[in-house]
């Protein structure tokens, strides 16, 4: 909990947290339908009218940036809930079961590893139907793996602690034991794991829709964005890339910050820094 407040406190969760306070009040502060056409205002650059200016079919580029913004968040998060929940389920059985059962999920593991994800989740969206929980569905499944090695990992070394013997001598089950006795000790690693998984997962969308193998591009996302854009960079229209780019690069930097904080958590003066009653440093 010391960890979770000090990364609460951080810079990284205040801009994370404005990202998606703005993504989620896009109704309100909008200001223009995303979808609107106006081929009378196309490509213009970024003025009072249109503050961060229009794409190449006039449509306003602040709007669909918040829209956008709901729709690669939300994919984020939720491929990461189901990264998280298929990988600490997996590498809890594994952990717990032993034997063959360990055996065979860590090589199924083993083999999705071998495989580079990009290429895995390429092969898996196109052979998969074009939609939002498609592309949920393949980011999520392809980022369970490294979840499951480290829970299985520290199943294994908590699964011999005193008190979880105890608790099993005393007629405790495999689930009561988890609940009570394991999960509390993996939630720190879970957390960490957790925000990695979610950083991957925007990016993983943001290049699955760059190659035009995401989001279905009448639904504005980060990753759409730079897809359309691309087409006009070296036309000079630079804000249609660079804004959805700026995005996409800050909520990974946030979100590996946090990570990162959570992980190391607040920083103790060392012995020698410490000072006695007296006011003098301790030897």
């Amino acid at each position: 909990m010391v960890k979770m407040r000090y990364a609460i406190v951080s810079p990284a969760f205040a801009g994370l947290f404005l990202l998606v306070l703005f993504s989620s009040a896009a109704p309100l502060l909008a200001g223009a339908d995303p979808a609107e056409v106006r081929m009378d205002r196309i490509l213009q650059p970024p003025a009072s009218g249109h503050p961060l200016g229009t794409d190449e079919l006039g449509r306003d580029i602040w709007s669909r940036l918040l829209y956008g913004g709901r729709v690669s968040l939300a994919v984020g998060f939720l491929a990461m809930a189901l990264s998280v929940l298929v990988g600490v389920i997996l590498g809890t059985v594994s952990g717990l079961a032993g034997g063959f059962i360990d055996r065979l999920i860590m090589r199924v593991t083993d083999m999705m590893l071998s495989i580079p994800s990009l290429l895995l989740m390429i092969g898996l969206q196109a052979v998969s139907p074009a939609g939002l929980l498609s592309v949920i569905f393949v980011i999520g499944f392809t980022g369970w793996m490294l979840i499951a090695r480290v829970v299985r990992t520290e199943i294994r070394a908590i699964r011999k602690e005193t008190y979880v013997l105890t608790a099993k001598k005393l007629g405790a089950g495999p689930w009561r034991r988890f609940i009570s006795h394991l999960l509390p000790r993996l939630m720190p690693s879970i957390i960490v794991l957790a925000a990695s998984s979610a950083g991957h997962a925007i990016l993983a969308e943001a290049t699955l829709s760059f190659l035009g193998l995401g989001i279905p591009q009448t639904t504005p996302s980060w990753g759409n964005m730079l897809n359309e854009a691309q087409g006009y960079l070296m036309s000079g229209a630079w804000w249609l890339a660079v804004f959805p780019g700026l995005c996409i690069a800050l909520t990974i930097y946030f979100i590996h910050v946090l990570g990162d904080r959570l992980q190391a958590g607040p920083r103790r003066p060392s012995a020698g820094k410490e000072r006695n009653p007296h006011g003098h440093t301790g030897v």
